[in-house]
C-alpha cells in the first residue's frame, strides 16, 4: 500500500512538472531567438537611420543654399539702392532746378489764366448797365473775347467775380493816383484832410457809371461767403489812402482813422445812391461834412483822455480782428 502511495505521488508530480518543462522549454527556445532578433531589429535601425540620416543632410544643404541665395539677393538690393541715394545727393542740385522748372511752368500757366480772366471781365463790364453784376454779362464778354461762352466756368463766384474785379481795378487805379500826387508817398501833403476827401470822392465817381446796378452789387458783397474778400479790398484801400495822406503813426491812432476812413466810405456810397442832384454834389458835401465831423470828435474825444481810450481800444480791437481773420498786415517798405 505504501508503494502504491509512493506511484500515485510519482504519478501527480510527473503530472505537475510535465507543463513546466514544456513552458521552460519554450523559454529556452525563446531565448535563443532574441538575440537573432535583436541584431535583426538593431540591423533595420541601423539602415533606417543611415537613410534618415542622407534625407536629411541633403535637406539641410538645400536650405543652406537657399538661405545663402536669399542674403546674395538683399546684399545687392542694398547695394543698389545705396547707389541711388548717392546718385540723388550728387545730383540734388538738378532735382532742385527741375522743381523750380516745374513751379515757374505753373506760374507761368496761373499768370495766363489770371490774363484771360481780367480781359473777360474787362469785357463783361460794358455789358453790366443792360446785364448787370450777373453770369450772363460774364458769357457776353467772353463772347465778345473770341471765347466760348462755356468759358464762365472759370468764374464759379458767378456775378461777385465780376463785383471783386471792378473793386480791384477801381482800387488800383486810386492808388496809382495817390502815388503821382505825393511822388510815391515822398511828397508831404499840405491840407491832409481835404486830401482824404479827394481820395474817396475820386473812388466814388468810379461808381457813378453803375450807378443803377451797384444795389445789386452791395447785395453779392453782402453775402457771408463773399464778406471777407469785399472786406479785405475794404481795409486795404483806407490805408493806402491814409498812407498817402502821410499818416505814418505808429500809435493807437492808426486802426481809429482807418475804421472812421472806412465807414465814412460807406456812408457815402449809401448817401450816393439817393443822391438825385446834378454831378453829386449833395454826395460830395455829405462826404466833406462828415469827415469834418470825424476831426471834431478826434478832437473833442482828445480831451477826455479816459474816453479816448475806451474809444480808440474799441476800434483798435475791431480792426485787428478784421485784420486777423483776412490776414492782411499792411506792412510797407
Amino acid at each position: 500500500m505504501a508503494n502504491v502511495r509512493c506511484l500515485e505521488k510519482l504519478f501527480r508530480l510527473q503530472k505537475l512538472l510535465l507543463p513546466l518543462h514544456a513552458q521552460s522549454c519554450r523559454l529556452s527556445s525563446l531565448h535563443r531567438q532574441l538575440p537573432l532578433a535583436a541584431a535583426s531589429l538593431a540591423r533595420g535601425y541601423a539602415k533606417d537611420a543611415t537613410e534618415k540620416t542622407s534625407g536629411n543632410g541633403s535637406g539641410l544643404e538645400d536650405f543652406r543654399a537657399r538661405e545663402e541665395q536669399l542674403e546674395r539677393e538683399r546684399d545687392a538690393a542694398e547695394e543698389a539702392a545705396a547707389k541711388a541715394t548717392q546718385n540723388e545727393s550728387g545730383g540734388g542740385g538738378g532735382g532742385a532746378g527741375g522743381k523750380q522748372h516745374e513751379s515757374d511752368e505753373q506760374s507761368a500757366k496761373q499768370a495766363k489764366v489770371d490774363a484771360i480772366r481780367d480781359k473777360i471781365l474787362d469785357a463783361a463790364l460794358e455789358h453790366v448797365p443792360q446785364h448787370g453784376w450777373t453770369r450772363q454779362a460774364i458769357i457776353l464778354g467772353a463772347e465778345q473775347c473770341g471765347y466760348p461762352s462755356v468759358v464762365h466756368g472759370m468764374f464759379p463766384e458767378g456775378g461777385f467775380a465780376l463785383v471783386s474785379h471792378f473793386n480791384g481795378r477801381c482800387n488800383a487805379q486810386l492808388v496809382q493816383s495817390l502815388k503821382q500826387k505825393t511822388c510815391s508817398g515822398q511828397q508831404d501833403v499840405e491840407n491832409p484832410l481835404d486830401f482824404l476827401v479827394q481820395a474817396v470822392r475820386q473812388r466814388m465817381e468810379m461808381i457813378s457809371p453803375y450807378k443803377a446796378q451797384w444795389p445789386q452789387a452791395m447785395s453779392l458783397i453782402a453775402q457771408p461767403q463773399h464778406a471777407s474778400t469785399a472786406l479785405a479790398q475794404v481795409l486795404t484801400l483806407v490805408d493806402d489812402i491814409c498812407y498817402y495822406s502821410g499818416d505814418r503813426s505808429v500809435d493807437f491812432g492808426w486802426y481809429t482813422r482807418r475804421i472812421g476812413l472806412a465807414t465814412i466810405m460807406k456812408m457815402t456810397e449809401l448817401y450816393m445812391l439817393q443822391d438825385t442832384s446834378a454831378g453829386h454834389v449833395q454826395t460830395w458835401d455829405f462826404l466833406k461834412n462828415r469827415m469834418d465831423e470825424a476831426v471834431q470828435l478826434q478832437m473833442a474825444l482828445s480831451q477826455t483822455e479816459g474816453m479816448t481810450h475806451t474809444f480808440q481800444r474799441s476800434f483798435n480791437s475791431a480792426f485787428i480782428t478784421a485784420r486777423n481773420i483776412l490776414g492782411l498786415g499792411f506792412k510797407r517798405n
